[in-house]
């Protein structure tokens, strides 16, 4: 081989390497590129799950207070269904004891009817008998 044909096969080998060296180049810029955006995406994504973290934290407050005042109201409710048992049992107590009352003013009105009806009755006889006595001793005087 000449030293022209070296020089040839150099510059071609060289002319190779040249490409192979642009083209790793131009790869590299492509890989940066999207690096790059790869990296603002990341950023994107880690800042709505930062949100995201926000708002679960948010709801999570929500949560607990809801879940705290459902326990209060709970616990009322409870009592006043206790308080209200124990009302509807004495309301029941007193209805029995007015049943009881309203059956003996009941037992003892009809008591009272009975006897004042006879009293009436003799009354009513007596009355008779003293017109009776009055309409047979009636004398004009002279």
């Amino acid at each position: 081989m000449t030293n022209a044909q070296r020089l040839d096969y150099v510059e071609d080998e060289l002319e190779t390497v040249k490409r192979l060296l642009v083209s790793t180049a131009s790869y590299a810029e492509s890989a940066n590129r999207r690096l790059d955006e790869l990296t603002i995406k990341q950023d994107r994504t880690q800042s709505n799950l930062d949100q995201i973290g926000v708002r679960v934290d948010q709801l999570s407050d929500k949560i607990d207070s809801f879940v705290t005042h459902t326990q209060r109201l709970f616990t009322k409710t409870g009592s006043e269904i206790e308080e209200t048992k124990a009302r509807t049992e004495q309301l029941e107590a007193l209805m029995l004891k007015l049943d009881r009352s309203f059956e003996e003013q009941k037992s003892q009105f009809q008591e009272f009817q009975l006897t004042t009806g006879a009293a009436l009755e003799r009354i009513d006889r007596v009355l008779d008998y003293l017109l009776r006595q009055q309409g047979g001793n009636q004398n004009p005087p002279s």
